[in-house]
């Protein structure tokens, strides 16, 4: 069942929703159901052809538009330019979704600093540059949410993959500081901790060059006996920034099929 299904066309109806990363895998999955529940939506990433396709393909599968710009959340300045789109588009932003990321496996003693960089400048800085850009808006007028993507239990370890881990570790500390700063000003902040989920960047970046089949040999350390999918994480993502979830801030939801009882990132690495 499709997230969308699950909530009403008015779930999300008033606010507009920046959704980095948002033109494949669990970010596209955000927008669409996103837009299917009545919010106004900008999807952004690197790569221009990209959104394109994402566009046109939500707008076939949701009957509405949404805006797009290239961005990568590395650089201050194009932030700048998604924040300068979106408000004199839509007067500002209600909602930020953190999904950009990057990711790819490097064993730690060859693990040079410009690779640590690239993850940590997209997964962390690009958390903070985003979220710096819009949350004064929010703040003003006392209200909003930011949404960031993490992982369950980082702290306890990603082996091949140190950068991803640190990064989203240091995320999740921001999340319980901003939660705690902004609460009485009527920004929300939370994050989900996806499981495994089959998307095309984690099979071909995580899986130790085996593609999507990979995630089979991990199913069998799932308490629910299934793999995730992106409208799993949409369906929390819907909630989390919904009135619904109005008393909620400062959480780490982990959305993982109880893979965390299984000693939480363990059958990733298997």
């Amino acid at each position: 069942m499709t997230t969308h299904r699950l909530f009403t066309s008015k779930a999300l109806a008033g606010e507009v929703a920046v959704i980095t990363g948002g033109r494949s895998g669990i970010g596209y999955a955000i927008a669409h159901d996103f837009l299917a529940c009545g919010a106004d939506v900008v999807i952004a990433s690197r790569s221009a052809e990209g959104l394109a396709r994402a566009e046109a393909r939500l707008a076939d599968e949701t009957g509405r538009s949404c805006g797009m710009v290239p961005c990568d959340v590395r650089d201050e300045a194009g932030v700048e330019r998604l924040y300068d789109y979106v408000a004199a588009r839509h007067g500002g932003a209600t909602i930020v979704v953190n999904n950009a990321a990057a990711n790819f496996r490097t064993p730690a003693e060859r693990m040079t600093s410009r690779a640590f960089d690239v993850v940590v400048g997209t997964d962390l800085f690009g958390t903070f540059h985003v979220t710096r850009a819009f949350v004064p808006a929010m703040l003003e007028a006392g209200r909003g949410v930011i949404l960031n993507i993490t992982l369950p239990r980082p702290e306890a370890g990603f082996p091949g993959f140190a950068h991803c881990g640190a990064a989203k570790a240091a995320i999740i500390s921001l999340t319980a500081t901003w939660a705690y700063e902004w609460g009485r000003r009527g920004v929300r902040v939370n994050a989900i901790a996806p499981g495994p989920v089959p998307t095309d960047g984690v099979a071909a970046n995580m899986l130790h060059g085996e593609g999507a089949a990979g995630f089979e040999q991990i199913t069998s350390n799932i308490p629910v006996g299934r793999l995730g999918t992106p409208a799993d994480i949409a369906a929390a993502a819907v909630f989390l920034c919904s009135p619904a979830a109005g008393w909620i801030t400062g959480q780490n939801l982990v959305v993982d099929g109880g893979v965390y009882l299984n000693g939480g990132n363990a059958p990733l690495m298997r």
